[in-house]
């Protein structure tokens, strides 16, 4: 009844396993990007940038650091995309195109890392226990069961060592001099990138007024020191009792921002500008977990999963989560929330054919990760960043990543039917 599908909508929105999720999501990405931006990863993309001086090694970087830092967390694109700024503006001979979808590209390994939404809201007992009150799983489903398995690894090593190969060989003998920013920019400024600025510019460490016990409080890196200590202790607390799940990572990743910035208000001041991205996770995520209150209280959840039961076997029962994630993901573009509406009927499906949970949850993940390449709402992350050195549009690159896309479709599916 119509009554029905509306209370069952509104107990989803406001769910609290989906609300917490929801907040965890929060700190995981605004930890991130603390990190990304603090002065040791900025010292070390000065470094870098120093050796890069050939277009094949800027896109040999590109992909290689997005895929490293997409494995430690999914928020960390703005930093890449700061990165991928500077180096572009200082090497020539770089179409912009093919570097933006180069890191961009980096996203297909993320839903395997240690941010990874689905298997680390299954390992996570608050955020678990949807599915644990519904009686579709009986038990919290470790990471031991999902990023560990051999599947995991193998798909994570294809795409380090597949994906610069597949990048390197779109790269063009000659560049159109409209996508070359490091041609652009020195027509521009009249004289290169490097005599313009010698290196990124690291924000100035703000000490502020020392008026008060508060203001010296703030600016005391014992203050940091003593924070770093005690989350730590919370994120071995937590992996002790529970093993590693949502909120050891995000008492880690705190832990690791307030240390590198090394001041209290460093930090605060950071997080101040961190938190302005998180407004799609406020308003997306109660909403999906609406949806999913209504795919499982109406019980088209078990229509679903009847009808995966009718294609899947326990071998193939991963491939085909991967290919309804990978579809689902254009209508619903995060991991979490995708995971809110389909984690119920691939669990039951899996379960009822007897596949393992944990590589559903795998092939659920690179799904979702793959379809990101052709789904332009995520890179309205980083985009206002690339636009720096010229105007450049989602349509301008993505004809790079959908080919990208459809060629690791072949690659994943390959190991997740024979892996």
């Amino acid at each position: 009844g119509f009554q029905d599908i509306i209370g069952a909508w509104v107990k989803g929105v406001f769910n609290q396993d989906i609300i917490f999720f929801a907040f965890l999501m929060i700190m995981v990405l605004t930890f991130g990007f603390t990190i990304g931006v603090s002065g040791p990863f900025r010292r070390f993309f000065n470094w870098l940038v120093k050796y890069i001086r050939t277009p094949w090694q800027v896109y040999f970087f590109l992909v290689i650091i997005s895929i490293m830092l997409m494995l430690v967390n999914w928020g960390l694109a703005p930093v890449i995309a700061i990165f991928a700024v500077e180096v572009c503006k200082r090497v020539k001979g770089v179409d912009y195109r093919l570097a933006i979808a180069a890191f961009y590209s980096g996203m297909l390994c993320w839903h395997g890392g240690i941010s990874a939404s689905a298997p680390l809201m299954m390992a996570t007992e608050e955020t678990a226990g949807t599915f644990i009150d519904q009686g579709i799983i009986s038990a919290v489903i470790p990471i031991s069961e999902t990023l560990l398995i051999p599947t995991n690894i193998v798909l994570i090593l294809a795409v380090v060592v597949l994906l610069p190969v597949v990048v390197l060989l779109m790269k063009h003998k000659t560049v159109d001099p409209q996508w070359d920013a490091a041609l652009l920019y020195e027509q521009k400024h009249g004289r290169p990138a490097d005599a313009v600025e010698k290196e990124m510019k690291a924000p100035a460490p703000e000490k502020g007024a020392h008026h008060s016990l508060a203001d010296r409080l703030n600016s005391s890196p014992v203050v940091s020191i003593f924070l770093f200590l005690l989350s730590m202790v919370g994120f071995l607390g937590i992996v002790k009792a529970k093993g590693f799940n949502l909120g050891a990572l995000a008492f880690l990743m705190l832990a690791i921002g307030i240390i590198l910035h090394w001041r209290p208000i460093n930090f605060i001041n950071t997080m101040k500008q961190a938190i302005m991205g998180t407004s799609d996770i406020v308003i997306q995520f109660p909403l999906f977990g609406g949806i999913m209150g209504i795919f499982i209280a109406t019980g088209l959840a078990e229509v679903f999963a009847d009808w995966m039961l009718s294609l899947a076997t326990a071998g193939t029962m991963a491939w085909f989560a991967f290919v309804t994630s990978a579809v689902v993901n254009l209508f619903i573009p995060s991991g979490g929330g995708e995971w809110l509406v389909l984690g119920a009927p691939l669990l039951k499906a899996s379960s009822m054919v007897g596949a393992p949970l944990g590589k559903t949850i795998i092939g659920f993940g690179y799904g979702d990760a793959l379809t990101n390449l052709i789904n332009p709402f995520w890179t309205l992350v980083f985009l206002p960043i690339m636009t720096q050195l010229m105007n450049i549009r989602p349509r301008d690159f993505m004809g790079y990543s959908v080919l990208i896309c459809l060629i690791f479709f072949v690659i994943e599916s390959v190991i997740l039917l024979l892996v």
